[in-house]
């Protein structure tokens, strides 16, 4: 039985070496796998925190340079609407000096720019949708207050034969920019030219005349003294619309003042280039005015809104129940003449606000966007990022095991290599000894190793070869039969 149970000792050995071998893999992989995975998850958080912050950050800055562009495009249009003006002012001054060599030209009185009427006005005449008038692209109309049609012949004078003559470039810087309106205005008489030519929608021209130097846009214009104007916007009850005026005042070569040229242009056609905008999906841009900090265009009001005055941004950025979404100093803060950001809360949902100045007429451009649309790309990242460190852990996990396998098979390859011959010897000597107890005569095979083993430069042939020595003498020792 002792024999028996050293017997089955015989591969203790070799799965010693196997559990060592294997047993170091395991150890040496799973510490490598595990500071991976460490690794990777701790970059999975970094890059995710980095990259939150670099959106936000890109989101932010995708606002400024939007509201950058809408008030560029915006101050190219003040631009050439002011440069245009300046040069009608100049033809005009040109037109009433005294080295004028003018041409005069044929005029027509606003009132009979309507069909039906008996009197003149030019071939061109036509209705106007967008007027909603007869109006003339030729032809500028005269007025001036309290003529009628029964007296209008005895205003025909010389100024008005000379600028007359402003009607050609008119109809040119028109044709460049859509100015609603182009106009003088003179002091003395108040004759007030306009392009194109139209009926001036004066109610009682005898009773209740109109007269031009005492409206708003004139004083505001006149009070430039010489300098270009761009009049804070204001609802024009004669045409129903929120008008932006930019005028210089003209004068003779003697520093006498002559009146105002200006001209209109719709916020209509400056809201095209603000509620055109979006920001993401529900952000928007508006215009401020920059020295109440009213609102010029704003999606939220409709034009009829403008008709009591431009409504203040704590008016209109305010919660259902009344109360400003906007402080005063969110408002002093946007009105400052820099760029830069604010957050608010309007009705529990939080926002950012990007302004910047137009550059003219004292604008400001401002883009609103809510915080959850700026956020709502991040799980979105987080959940990309998050796949893509599960992707690198069982990478890691697939390359760990397979180690761990190929350093098993590895193991089991060199024990074999090393317990192999060991087994084979450890085989032969057992044979040899039982024999020569039971006084057996010894196979002449069991006292002769494998030569495979002997031939061996190493430390099992070194072995082998000592083996095979210690068989040799115990064969000389075998008595003769």
């Amino acid at each position: 039985m002792s024999k028996m149970a050293k017997t089955k000792k015989k591969g203790s050995f070799r799965r010693n070496v196997i559990l060592t071998f294997v047993a170091i893999s395991i150890i040496s992989l799973g510490a490598t796998g595990g500071i991976s995975y460490f690794f990777v998850d701790l970059i999975g958080d970094f890059t995710t925190s980095e990259s939150t912050t670099a959106l936000q950050s890109q989101i932010q800055t995708n606002m400024d340079l939007t509201a950058e562009k809408t008030a560029l495009v915006i101050n190219q249009k003040l631009t050439n609407a002011e440069s245009m003006i300046a040069a009608l002012a100049e033809e005009a001054e040109r037109l009433l000096s005294d080295e004028s060599t003018y041409v005069p030209r044929r005029t027509y009185y606003d009132y009979f720019f309507e069909y039906g009427l008996p009197g003149e006005y030019p071939d061109d005449i036509a209705h106007d949708p967008n007027y909603d008038l007869n109006v003339s692209w030729t032809y500028s109309s005269w007025y001036v207050p309290p003529s009628t049609v029964a007296d209008y012949q005895s205003y025909e004078d010389e100024k008005l034969a000379r600028i007359s003559n402003l009607d050609l470039m008119f109809q040119a810087v028109h044709e460049q920019l859509d100015f609603r309106w182009l106009y003088v205005a003179f002091k003395d008489t108040n004759m007030f030219i306009n392009y194109p030519g139209s009926l001036l929608p004066i109610e009682n021209r005898l009773i209740d005349p109109w007269y031009p130097t005492t409206d708003f846009f004139y004083t505001e214009v006149e009070a430039g003294e010489g300098a270009m104007v761009f009049v804070e916007p204001y609802f024009d009850p004669l045409e129903g619309v929120l008008l932006a005026t930019i005028g210089r005042a003209i004068y003779f070569e003697n520093g006498t003042l002559i009146g105002i040229v200006a001209g209109d242009i719709t916020i209509a056609d400056i809201n095209q280039e603000i509620l055109d905008v979006t920001v993401l999906t529900s952000g928007y841009a508006a215009l401020v005015e920059g020295s109440l900090g009213q609102v010029v265009a704003h999606p939220e009001v409709p034009d009829e809104a403008y008709e009591t005055g431009l409504p203040a941004l704590t008016f209109v950025e305010r919660n259902s129940d009344g109360s400003p979404a906007l402080s005063s100093q969110n408002v002093d803060q946007i009105r400052s003449g820099s760029t830069g950001f604010l957050s608010y809360t309007r009705n529990g949902e939080d926002f950012i606000l990007v302004y910047t100045p137009i550059g003219k007429a004292n604008w400001i451009c401002i883009i609103v966007v809510p915080v959850d649309e700026v956020l709502s790309a991040i799980p979105e990242l987080e959940t990309r990022i998050g796949e893509a460190s599960t992707q690198a852990t069982l990478f890691i996990l697939t390359i760990t095991i397979a180690g761990i396998l190929i350093a098993a098979g590895v193991a089991i390859i060199i024990s074999n290599q090393i317990t192999g011959p060991l087994q084979y010897m450890m085989d032969l000597a057992t044979k040899n000894v039982a024999a020569m107890i039971k006084q057996e005569p010894l196979d002449t095979l069991d006292l002769q190793v494998d030569t495979s083993y002997t031939s061996k430069d190493d430390e099992i042939g070194e072995l082998a070869r000592a083996f095979q020595g210690m068989l040799d003498s115990i064969k000389d020792d075998e008595p003769k039969q």
